[in-house]
């Protein structure tokens, strides 16, 4: 822990106030977040930020290829199917972050892990039904 005054050795008295490091508490950066988002279910504003950004470079590039190539139509079917599965990705992302914001998506609040509990089997099968329904 450095205190206030510990650099400043001439003086030879030392404060026993502490300073706060502020890099302790600073929020991971961009790199941070993506190295982060592997540990972490879904999709991280990094991750998408990151996606959305190699498509648009990659559909920068195939379009001034288009150009230099005086709009060659391999060119352009490959603009296409990028810019469709950009579309594609970027709808995937919106409906994995609808599903997981759902609140029958949440894990129960008190776990019954003791099977004694439980008068019998069908209960269980009721419980299996329910959660059927709910599915759809």
């Amino acid at each position: 822990m450095v205190t206030k005054d510990q650099s400043d050795s001439s003086s030879g008295e030392t404060s026993p106030i502490p300073v706060d490091n502020p890099q302790n508490e600073r929020q991971p950066g961009f790199f941070g977040m993506l190295v982060k988002s592997i540990f972490e279910p879904g999709a991280n504003a990094a991750v998408v930020m990151a996606m959305n950004l190699c498509f648009f470079f990659l559909c920068l590039t195939l379009f001034a290829l288009a150009v230099l190539t005086y709009w060659n139509k391999h060119v352009l079917m490959l603009l296409g199917v990028t810019t469709l599965l950009w579309g594609s990705m970027a709808w995937f992302v919106l409906e994995l972050t609808k599903v997981q914001n759902r609140p029958d998506n949440m894990p129960p609040t008190t776990l019954d892990l003791d099977p004694s509990d439980r008068a019998g089997s069908s209960t269980i099968k009721d419980d299996i039904v329910e959660e059927k329904k709910k599915d759809r």
